[in-house]
């Protein structure tokens, strides 16, 4: 099994490279999806976010409910506040993404979508990495369009990541969004075909 990580900034194309893998039928987990589903779903992660930031937490129908937006607000705006959810979170997803590897055994690709990538040391899991990246006013773009996304929020979680000129000394390969899909596209199988080769010449 080949292991490639995708992994970039917000805002840079990451979902678009991973439903590129998808339509290829490459298998592709999907850590922000995970994070999603277990801020919902997981009532021990509830109680531990209620200790630690009690006001973004309210009541329905009797059920706890995170406020994600406001739980986004509070982490970004402190690396101590973000390490804590990551103490939490973390933990779980390493759990989840070892699931899927097992699950997957059968494959001979698959992705691993993990925007913390090499923040987290999880770079060490995979045989290839795809950086995905874009010019910076692309980027900036991209990211305001989105609900309750503010410049300075922004400006916070771009801040969270090793920037691209640290990533690139990880020697990735890096998929250029800034030309549009089709492009992406033919950028995304030409290094898939480098890399088959690549294994089949060291089998």
């Amino acid at each position: 099994m080949i292991i490639i990580g995708i992994t970039g900034s917000i805002g840079m194309g990451k979902t678009t490279v991973s439903n590129m893998f998808r339509i290829l039928k490459i298998p592709v987990f999907d850590s922000d999806q995970k994070v999603k589903e277990i801020l919902e779903e997981n009532n021990d992660i509830k109680e531990k976010i209620t200790k630690v930031w009690p006001d973004t937490i309210s009541l329905c129908k009797k059920e706890k409910k995170i406020n994600k937006v406001l739980l986004g607000n509070k982490v970004f705006k402190s690396e101590k506040e973000r390490k804590k959810l990551e103490k939490i979170i973390h933990p779980l997803i390493k759990k989840e993404k070892n699931s899927f590897l097992e699950k997957s055994g059968k494959s001979s690709i698959i992705g691993l979508d993990i925007p913390l990538l090499y923040e987290t040391g999880m770079n060490k899991n995979c045989d290839y990495i795809f950086l995905v990246n874009t010019r910076k006013e692309i980027q900036r773009r991209r990211v305001l369009r989105r609900p309750n996304m503010t410049e300075k929020k922004f400006k916070l979680i771009n801040n969270s990541q090793w920037p691209f000129e640290k990533k690139i000394r990880e020697n990735p390969f890096i998929i250029n969004t800034s030309f549009g899909k089709t492009i992406t596209f033919i950028i995304v199988l030409f290094y898939l075909f480098r890399i088959r080769i690549r294994r089949k010449q060291n089998d």
